[in-house]
């Protein structure tokens, strides 16, 4: 097992335990719409780990690009994206679920995909 994957399982298995001992956790949903994000301003207390869920009610493929990334594990405990710029892709009629585990500030997401400009959004963790 590499070091970086016993990392990943100890960080994993931190946020799972914490989350159990702070009570339900948080869960903040996205919906990636044609050309917009909805909504487009999402709020999270600050101090636990939450679950971010994105979904395409789209008829195109998006994006997910955010900084948030970096601190998130997909549901299963794996890596969700190592590299904060790499988006997440999501598909038409497709889903993504992140645990999140992110020190307060204000984070921008947006689609970067060819003739979406508009598709932005802000995660505020206060």
């Amino acid at each position: 097992m590499t070091q970086d994957r016993l990392l990943q399982l100890v960080i994993g298995a931190a946020l799972l335990s914490c989350c159990a001992c702070d009570g339900p956790m948080q869960t903040v949903s996205v919906t990636a719409e044609d050309y917009r994000f909805v909504p487009d301003v999402l709020r999270v207390k600050a101090g636990s780990p939450f679950t971010l869920a994105l979904y395409n009610a789209g008829r195109e493929d998006h994006d997910f690009v955010s900084s948030i990334l970096a601190y998130g594990t997909d549901t299963r405990g794996k890596t969700a994206k190592a590299d904060a710029s790499t988006p997440g892709l999501l598909r038409p009629g497709r889903s993504l679920r992140f645990l999140v585990a992110a020190p307060p500030g204000t984070y921008l997401y947006f689609c970067r995909r060819k003739g979406h400009p508009g598709m932005t959004g802000t995660l505020v963790i206060e």
